[in-house]
């Protein structure tokens, strides 16, 4: 698959106040790759992110061991100070075609899945089209 593709933006609730309005987010299904096994889950395209993060269950599940992953440090999510495990890993957004990035695990109750620019932007062109409740998503030729 080579053609953009267009995704719709999920409503989400706020749990802390579920009378509040619901909001909009481009959230996306993925499959993590191990080389083997894929594990799907739900990520949140985050323009504002550097690193693609999900929580460190997932590795686990891959049979990544955390302990062999480059170690890194986290700004924004919960302040300082928490720690990324960076491995490069293949991901899959439903439809699209697997690409290599690097890829952060971190054991934060916040995280369950965040797609960032580093390695996924870099590969597709991304255009926010809030106003019409649809992201696109488009691969980059290859250089």
């Amino acid at each position: 698959p080579s053609a953009s593709m267009k995704y719709r933006y999920s409503s989400s609730v706020n749990f802390g106040d579920p009378n509040a309005p619901h909001f909009r987010c481009p959230i996306l299904e993925v499959t993590l790759w191990n080389g083997v096994a894929g594990q799907r889950t739900i990520a949140l395209l985050d323009s504002g992110a550097d690193y693609s993060l999900f929580h460190a269950d997932f590795a686990k599940q891959l049979g990544i061991d955390l302990s062999t992953c480059k170690r890194s440090g986290t700004v924004g999510i919960e302040g300082r100070g928490m720690i990324i495990y960076l491995t490069e890993l293949e991901i899959q957004v439903l439809h699209l075609q697997k690409v290599i990035i690097p890829i952060g695990f971190i054991e934060s109750k916040s995280v369950t899945g965040l797609i960032g620019q580093i390695g996924f932007f870099d590969q597709f062109r991304i255009k926010f089209e809030r106003d019409h409740n649809i992201l696109e998503i488009t691969p980059v030729p290859s250089k």
